[in-house]
């Protein structure tokens, strides 16, 4: 037999039971109204494109300074190579050398600005497309230098190499000056 208290029991479990059901079933119906709205939808959609082209913008453009800020210093160290290896020869061919001044491989030390033609290839790009190859300009200017300390006379040339590119429109360039003695 059931007793005044078990039936007062039941009753107020079967009422929190169906007020929990009440708040499921509203949370329910809320949660279907929002995934079935199409004008949430799109808005959801709107809002993560921009936050994905905030993100993604940024990266992109740094990716892209970073390969160009690359490439330049690549064209820098090229440039300061050939630079060196003119030097070499000039140092080799000495103080009173003299020759043909009609290119780059000339050695003249004479006074003056030297070759008549400075066109040079600063880099192939690694292919066999000339159109690619990024084109400069080498020059050398020599200088005459003497002068007499107590019981000496110096003899030297004062020698200033510089490469421009790219060819056309030089927007860098180096500059190396050195000495050769007699």
């Amino acid at each position: 037999m059931r007793s005044i208290h078990d039936t007062a029991d039941s009753g107020a479990a079967a009422g929190r039971s169906g007020a929990k059901a009440l708040v499921f079933d509203r949370i329910r119906r809320l949660l279907r109204l929002g995934s079935n709205s199409a004008g949430s939808t799109i808005v959801e959609v709107l809002i993560s494109v921009i936050i994905i082209g905030i993100v993604i913008v940024p990266v992109f453009d740094g990716l892209l300074g970073g390969r160009m800020m690359a490439a330049r210093r690549g064209e820098e160290r090229m440039a300061l190579r050939l630079i060196e290896r003119k030097i070499e020869q000039l140092l080799d061919a000495g103080y009173g050398s003299t020759g043909d001044d009609s290119d780059i491989a000339s050695v003249n030390v004479v006074s003056g600005t030297h070759p008549t033609d400075p066109s040079i290839v600063l880099n192939t790009r690694g292919n066999s497309d000339a159109s690619d190859d990024v084109l400069g300009s080498m020059t050398w200017t020599v200088q005459d230098v003497d002068w007499t300390s107590p019981g000496d006379r110096v003899y030297a040339k004062n020698i200033t190499v510089q490469l421009e590119w790219p060819s056309g429109a030089p927007r860098n360039s180096v500059d190396v000056t050195f000495m050769i003695g007699r």
